[in-house]
């Protein structure tokens, strides 16, 4: 079976108006294809169906040594240490935070711990490029307008006091340009609904 995709149109501002015929070459730069995510399965709970690979191990050892697993890649990443799980792939804690300057020298300020990143073992990604993926697009293009935009800061806001282009980004899955993420953030200061702190790459935005 193929995996299947959809087509996903940049972020609209409210004061654009939406471009008509996705076959213009200017439209078509704004849209990519986004796979299709129809289930999220749990890898433990194995199902009777054909179409579930089974497992020989019963589910309480399966779910024991997940566990197990679990607790070493915790105490290995709080060492700063990265963490290879044979065949799965790689995972490492990403930081972020402000930095100022102290007695000539630069320091940290407010540095948490933002995330893991995880980097695919080669031969589970050699396999996973190697699926079939289907060539027609699944239902019609996904529209990121105005109003969803305004949601999903409001979601970002409620879980970070101050928010970057990076996580405006990862909120709309990474289908906004850096150049659109601007935009947006700019509009928001002038409309004096977003407070600007710092520059280049340490600029952040608060509520004002």
């Amino acid at each position: 079976m193929a995996i299947q995709f959809s087509i996903a149109r940049r972020g609209l501002l409210p004061h654009e108006k939406e471009q008509q015929g996705v076959n213009q070459q200017a439209d078509l730069k704004n849209l990519r294809v986004v796979p299709v995510c129809t289930e999220t399965v749990d890898a433990v709970e194995f199902q009777s169906s054909s179409s579930r690979l089974p497992t020989v191990l019963p589910k309480s050892e399966l779910l024991a040594a997940l566990d197990t697993i679990q607790r070493v890649m915790i105490h290995e990443l709080e060492q700063g240490n990265a963490v290879t799980l044979p065949g799965i792939g790689t995972f490492r804690v990403t930081v972020k935070g402000d930095i100022e300057v102290k007695d000539g020298s630069y320091h940290g300020k407010n540095v948490r711990v933002d995330g893991l990143n995880f980097r695919p073992d080669r031969e589970l990604l050699k396999k996973a490029q190697g699926f079939e993926v289907s060539q027609v697009p699944l239902g019609q293009t996904i529209q990121t307008e105005g109003t969803d935009v305004e949601v999903r800061l409001v979601e970002l806001f409620a879980s970070k006091e101050t928010i970057t282009h990076k996580d405006v980004s990862f909120a709309f899955e990474q289908t906004l340009s850096y150049s659109r993420i601007c935009s947006l953030l700019s509009r928001l200061v002038k409309e004096g609904r977003l407070v600007r702190e710092g520059k280049g790459a340490q600029t952040r935005y608060r509520l004002a």
